[in-house]
C-alpha cells in the first residue's frame, strides 16, 4: 500500500512538462536598449516592478544571483550563438512572482520580458526557442521576482513519497 502511495506521489512530483517560451509567447515588453541600466529604466517607465534579480545565466559564462544553485541553463543550437535554451529547476528554492528577461543586445528587439507570475510555478522547466534564429543569439537569460521555498503541499507530497519508498524497502526485506 505504501509503495503505491509512493509511486503516485513520485508521479505527481516528477513533472515532465515544460513551459515553452518563444518570441511570440505572451510578451510583456520588448525594447532596443542594450545596456542593463537602460533596460531597467524602460521597464520601470512601463510601470513594472521586477523584484530582485535572482538568477542570471550568460552564454559562455557562469550563473549569477542568489538562486544560482537552484537553477541551471543549457543553451543550444550553437555554443556561441544559441537561439534556444532550457532553464531547469534544481531546488531547493524557487523564483516566485517571476519575470523572465531574454537578451541579445544587437538585434531588434534587443530583449524580451515575460511576466510568468500566473503561468509558471518556479519548478517547471522553461524551454526557450526561436530567439533571433536568422541572426544574433541569446546572450543571457535572467529571472526576477522573490525567492521562496516550494509550497508546504509540495513538501508534503515529497515527504509522502519518501515514506512510501522507505516502506517499500522495509516491506521487501
Amino acid at each position: 500500500m505504501l509503495f503505491c502511495i509512493g509511486v503516485v506521489v513520485f508521479g505527481i512530483m516528477s513533472n515532465a512538462s515544460a513551459l515553452t517560451i518563444t518570441p511570440s509567447y505572451d510578451t510583456t515588453l520588448t525594447g532596443n536598449q542594450t545596456g542593463m541600466l537602460e533596460i531597467y529604466a524602460a521597464i520601470v517607465a512601463a510601470g513594472i516592478d521586477l523584484g530582485d534579480m535572482l538568477y542570471k545565466a550568460n552564454v559562455g559564462g557562469g550563473e549569477d544571483g542568489a538562486l544560482a544553485s537552484s537553477y541551471q541553463t543549457t543553451f543550444s543550437n550553437t555554443l556561441s550563438d544559441p537561439s534556444n535554451a532550457t532553464i531547469t529547476w534544481l531546488g531547493p528554492y524557487i523564483v516566485d512572482d517571476a519575470f523572465l528577461l531574454v537578451k541579445d543586445g544587437s538585434q531588434t528587439p534587443a530583449w524580451y520580458l515575460y511576466d510568468l507570475r500566473s503561468s509558471w510555478d518556479g519548478m517547471e522547466t522553461l524551454s526557450l526557442s526561436g530567439f533571433w534564429p536568422a541572426q544574433g543569439a541569446i546572450s543571457n537569460v535572467s529571472l526576477y521576482g522573490t525567492a521562496a521555498v516550494p509550497e508546504p503541499g509540495t513538501m508534503l507530497l515529497l515527504g509522502l513519497g519518501l515514506v512510501g519508498v522507505a516502506g517499500a524497502r522495509r516491506f521487501k526485506k
